[in-house]
């Protein structure tokens, strides 16, 4: 049973249809696993275990009477805590939040239900989803299980700890600019950002409840963390399609482009002066290059024909895009912003200070301009993606930094590249690349880094290719170094 926790969705899937165990088995495997190594990790904030047995006895139930209940029958998972969970705690990492229950799932919770899927518990995060690290001031900081004064990184942070450290099969996630990638890149996982408006997000609650109902958070998606790239098929067929009140609006997952690495298209963007990566990020791109090669893949670095180039992504689209979608209430504030409170915030800019106040305060004229740039970006990823099926990138410029006990950022964080001061924020940069475009990205766990800790890449592809990053992930990862369990937590 050693290697139980640590087997891929689509092998306890497996292994549950032909009687190797019951998903009851499973879950207790699962929580005995959450009692023993979650104290230290910190990943798993809420639990409902008997909930979660009750569950996963109905799903043996239903398998013994010849029911089907979908691709991830009786799978224990866990859930980010910015989903509403039905008679479930949900938090947000919020102080305000801490004690609320929502009286209904959330869409996505709801079709994972419906596919099967058993939901152990909520993972941790950020407040409202925004930081690169899983810490808040109601659960504290999730640790990093390859190292533990490492970050988990965020904003999906303890679910990629709980699933690299064997705690559950999966966790379901959402990102704005990198939250289910980077936590799988230092945590050594695959994890995948769904193509924009395919996962519908009613009931993903960052800002609070009923927010998250009507509307969804501008470059918002669904995504997970696997520890095999193929568990993101059934994932997706699960939770992929239209919402109920989106009428007139369809999804359909596009078969992958190609099979075989030899068939691949490949597009390699490994450097770019606006956001240099460390001596790691760079041999990982080397070693992914090497393996792509020798498979046969079509691989061309850096084509002049890239849409567009870090800083203009950053800039123009990117982040008036991010920070309209985080924006204040400005009729709420008291007493109300003006030029001269502008000004004097601007006095002594760190980073992106400057850029993340005029796009908190920006006009609708403003972002109108922002929203622009990104449907001229998209039109021309699209037009680059009939000459290419992946572009393969960093996530970050290194492996998983300290924890940084700052809860709230005034970008002054710390943050180096082999030495190099950078800011903080250009952990987000590479990210923000896939978010513009709409597109689907998932990243492959590649090697380890000096300090042993894993480095990935990030393959993205054209919108509605989620097949297409995933089956190059999986294909991938089977040359390169792919998912190893934590030592520690094996």
């Amino acid at each position: 049973m050693s290697d139980v926790p640590f087997q891929s969705a689509v092998d306890q899937s497996r292994a549950l249809a032909a009687g190797e165990i019951s998903s009851r088995e499973l879950v207790e495997l699962y929580l005995e696993r959450i009692a023993t190594h979650n104290p230290v990790l910190n990943a798993v904030v809420t639990l409902d275990p008997e909930r979660a047995r009750r569950e996963a006895a109905e799903a043996d139930a239903a398998r013994a009477a010849g029911q089907d209940l979908g691709p991830l029958h009786g799978v224990p998972i866990t859930v980010k805590d910015s989903f509403e969970t039905a008679g479930m705690r949900t938090v947000g990492g919020r102080v305000d939040l801490q004690d609320h229950v929502p009286d209904q799932d959330a869409e996505a919770v709801r079709r994972l239900r419906a596919a099967g899927a058993v939901i152990m518990g909520k993972s941790n995060m950020p407040p409202g989803n925004q930081d690169v690290q899983a810490d808040n001031a109601v659960f504290g900081p999730s640790s990093n299980p390859w190292d533990t004064t490492r970050t988990s990184g965020g904003s999906a942070g303890g679910g990629a700890v709980a699933t690299a450290a064997g705690l559950a099969a999966f966790d379901f996630g959402s990102e704005i600019g990198g939250s289910t990638r980077i936590p799988a890149h230092f945590n050594g996982l695959y994890g995948h950002k769904s193509t924009w408006r395919s996962i519908p997000l009613s009931g993903h609650v960052p800002y609070g409840p009923g927010v998250g109902w009507w509307t969804d958070a501008d470059m918002a998606c669904g995504g997970a963390q696997v520890r095999d790239a193929r568990d993101l098929v059934p994932i997706l067929r699960a939770t992929a399609g239209t919402a109920d009140h989106d009428a007139g609006f369809s999804y359909t997952l596009a078969p992958p482009r190609a099979t075989k690495l030899s068939d691949f298209r490949v597009a390699v963007w490994g450097e770019d002066p606006s956001c240099p990566v460390d001596s790691d990020v760079a041999a990982a791109v080397d070693d992914a290059v090497t393996a792509l090669r020798a498979a046969g893949a079509k691989v061309t670095i850096r084509p002049a024909s890239l849409p567009v180039d870090i800083a203009t992504n950053h800039r123009k689209a990117f982040l008036p895009l991010l920070f309209g979608a985080l924006s204040y209430d400005r009729s709420a504030l008291t007493p109300a912003p003006n030029a001269a409170l502008l000004a004097r915030l601007l006095q002594h800019p760190r980073g992106d200070a400057g850029p993340a106040l005029l796009g908190t305060f920006q006009s609708h004229y403003h972002w109108l301009k922002a929203h622009t740039v990104r449907n001229e970006i998209r039109q021309r990823w699209f037009e680059f993606f009939k000459d290419f099926d992946i572009v393969l990138m960093p996530i970050t410029p290194t492996a998983a930094p300290a924890h940084h006990n700052k809860l709230i950022d005034r970008f002054g964080r710390p943050y180096e590249v082999d030495g190099v001061r950078r800011p903080y924020w250009d952990q987000i940069k590479w990210n923000g690349v896939a978010n513009v475009s709409g597109g689907p990205s998932t990243t492959i766990p590649v090697r380890k880094g000096r300090s042993g800790l894993p480095i990935g890449l990030q393959a993205m592809g054209p919108s509605g290719g989620d097949l297409t990053t995933i089956e190059f992930a999986a294909l991938l990862g089977r040359e390169v170094e792919g998912f190893v369990p934590p030592p520690a937590f094996v």
